[in-house]
């Protein structure tokens, strides 16, 4: 490590260049570094320059038990893996002899089921949008395309005019970790990204970007997220739904109309089948609700 001064700068450049990971994770990364460097500053007077060499395992699992009382378990977690990481590439590079996070625990999380909208809900969503000016075409187009093919909402500002092969119908996506797959394309969001790619103008920087804002720029996934709650509106859904419910409502439909786990995982990119299974949880409420509405003992269980 001859020549760098800041462990947690050489990381992020790490995780940046060599990792290829992209902005969105490596700025999560560096902003969990950033609260346990400002515990460690302010609970144990450790500098910025030399914290990162000094501290110990307590010292962390106290920031840790600090965190759980101020943000989710699972935000916690993910602050975990964040300084596992960064204390490993530490070790592997010299910085320290060990890796003071190696026996720290994560909390217990509970089951998280997520949000999503019901057919009829994404439905009303979709119609909400108006189709009669280009805005609006393709505003339609990113909702479908959402809804249709489950990515995430940065695959999809990543996403170029050359991945959507509307011969084989089937998007190919860059998903986490620069891992791609090919998802089919739906009828109903192929017709409307026809329709929106007839009027879209040219980037104006010659990038193949497939949605640009108004100004000819790639758009972005903050533009998008203020869109969804705009059509929300319009639609008269008052719930705080993001853009990722709707890659959760495509899971879950898919899930309550028999489609196996294993294709919902690949659909997804999650490289865990045990990610993919929180939604038999949401299959499974469904069908109690169901039998609790229908039977005729249901409502005298003890």
């Amino acid at each position: 490590m001859a020549g760098e001064k800041d462990p947690r700068e050489a990381f992020i450049r790490y995780l940046a260049v060599e990792r290829r990971y992209s902005a969105h994770t490596v700025r999560a990364y560096g902003s969990d570094l950033e609260h346990l460097g400002r515990f460690l500053a302010t609970r144990f007077q450790l500098d910025a320059a030399s914290c990162w060499r000094k501290v110990t395992e307590k010292q962390l699992r106290a920031f840790l038990r600090g965190q759980l009382d101020e943000t989710s378990r699972a935000t916690v977690s993910r602050r975990l893996a964040t300084i596992r990481s960064f204390f490993s590439f530490l070790r592997k590079r010299g910085w320290r002899p060990d890796n003071p996070a190696d026996l720290l625990v994560a909390p217990r999380r509970g089951q998280h089921l997520p949000a999503y909208l019901e057919i009829d809900e994404v439905t009303s969503l979709l119609e909400a949008i108006p189709v009669d000016t280009a805005a609006g075409k393709r505003d339609r187009a990113i909702m479908e395309l959402l809804y249709a093919s489950g990515m995430r909402v940065a695959e999809l500002t990543a996403l170029n005019v050359s991945q959507v092969n509307f011969q084989a119908r089937v998007v190919r996506v860059v998903g986490k970790g620069r891992k791609e797959r090919v998802i089919p394309l739906g009828s109903v969001a192929e017709h409307w990204l026809k329709e929106y790619l007839a009027i879209r103008k040219p980037a104006v920087d010659g990038d193949d970007a497939l949605f640009l804002n108004l100004r000819g720029r790639r758009l972005s996934s903050r533009s998008i997220a203020r869109m969804l709650e705009k059509y929300l509106r319009q639609a008269k859904l008052h719930k705080p739904f993001s853009p990722h419910s709707l890659r959760h409502s495509f899971a879950t439909h898919l899930m309550q109309n028999g489609a196996d786990l294993r294709s919902i995982q690949e659909l997804l990119g999650h490289s865990s089948l045990s990610t993919t299974q929180r939604y038999t949880h949401l299959d499974i409420k469904r069908l109690v609700d169901a039998y609790d509405q229908a039977h005729p003992l249901a409502g005298k269980r003890e």
